[in-house]
């Protein structure tokens, strides 16, 4: 991809990282104590009525994963540099952000326990019985299985077949749909987890990339497809999830469905049209893992010295907020991710030179 083309994509980043701190900084001022008597609740409710902007800008960082990420599998001992990378991408910062939480919990006087802590490690707390230490991290584990999921489709030569991915992708949509209707129409019991319909997100940025850059025959028509099987099956859960209070649909099917409409939208406008443009963007978005890792903490720490009312106040504590999540976000960077994604291609290359050493003959 060209560099202008690399700029447009981490503006995408920027605009999907505001877009999730933009809706929690509104949660959490709708929800703030006597909130309701501020001026500026109508607007929050009005906002969290109609447009879901945490599930917008999660749903642009999938298409966007998709778009990119399954294709830096390339190289000598593509799919071992590709998974020594992403651990090295993602985990180091996603441990000082842990951390962080964890003295946040102590300082609040509810300590987490240690095997939580623990559990939280490995980006996959569910599979050891226990909960995120901040509900916001949970689209990590998808992106974790979509690693997995595209180095397997990678080692059996099938990244690039477009028919091979709707396939797969259609199930995964199924995966979810399936149980739930099962459920309301037939009142079997089935399991229902959304992770399926999650990670099928990541597969229409994939196919999106094959349609769009690769240009490979057949890829738009699945795209399409799989996003108008995906919006229905959105619509159909809808229902179930609101019965269920389980926060698939948080307050109303309307702001969510708008969620996934706008970003579908944004992101393949963004694509045809090499947008958006801007350094500031740009910047942004070359730190927005972090800013999507720390914008909670940051904020917490701050309404303890500037309390939410829900009235003309909040706005200014909404930009301290900001400008402080974007400070500590840089620092992060700086001197946690940059480095870690630097060490990363150190421990590449000496495996990769392990690996192409000749083997000397002992000596008799």
């Amino acid at each position: 991809m060209s560099a202008a083309r690399l700029s447009n994509i981490d503006g995408l980043r920027a605009v999907a990282a505001l877009s999730v701190f933009v809706q929690h900084f509104i949660g959490d001022a709708s929800r703030a104590e006597g909130a309701s008597a501020g001026a500026l609740y109508p607007w929050f409710s009005f906002s969290e009525h109609s447009l879901d902007l945490g599930r917008f800008g999660v749903v642009l960082f999938f298409l966007i994963s998709g778009f990119v990420v399954p294709f830096s599998i390339r190289g000598e001992a593509p799919l071992k540099r590709f998974a020594i990378s992403r651990f090295f991408r993602l985990y180091p910062a996603f441990w000082v952000a842990l951390a962080c939480l964890a003295i946040i919990y102590w300082t609040a006087g509810t300590p987490v326990s240690m095997m939580t802590v623990l559990a939280n490690i490995t980006m996959a707390p569910q599979f050891w019985g226990q909960g995120w230490m901040s509900g916001i991290y949970w689209t990590l584990f998808i992106e974790l299985v979509f690693y997995f999921m595209v180095a397997g489709l990678f080692a059996t030569r099938l990244l690039g077949n477009p028919l091979a991915v709707v396939i797969l992708a259609v199930a995964l949509v199924s995966s979810t749909a399936g149980p739930v209707l099962v459920r309301l129409y037939l009142g079997i019991g089935l399991p229902v987890s959304y992770i399926g319909l999650h990670l099928s997100f990541l597969f229409s940025g994939l196919l999106l990339r094959l349609a769009i850059v690769e240009r490979k025959k057949g890829a738009a028509s699945c795209a399409a497809y799989l996003i108008a099987y995906q919006l229905l099956a959105v619509l159909a859960v809808s229902e179930f999830s609101l019965m269920r209070n389980d926060g698939f649909i948080l307050i109303a099917t309307l702001p969510i469905m708008t969620g996934y409409v706008l970003a579908v939208a944004v992101f393949i406008g963004a694509v045809r049209l090499n947008a958006p443009q801007s350094r500031v963007l740009a910047w942004i978005g070359r730190i927005s893992y972090s800013i999507y890792l720390f914008h909670w903490i940051v904020n917490v720490t701050i309404y303890r010295f500037l309390p939410l009312t829900g009235g003309w106040r909040d706005l200014a504590t909404m930009l301290v907020c900001l400008m402080a999540t974007i400070g500590v976000s840089y620092l992060v960077f700086r001197f946690v991710e940059k480095p870690s994604i630097v060490l990363g291609r150190r421990v590449v290359s000496k495996l990769l030179e392990a690996d192409t050493r000749p083997i000397v003959p002992e000596a008799a």
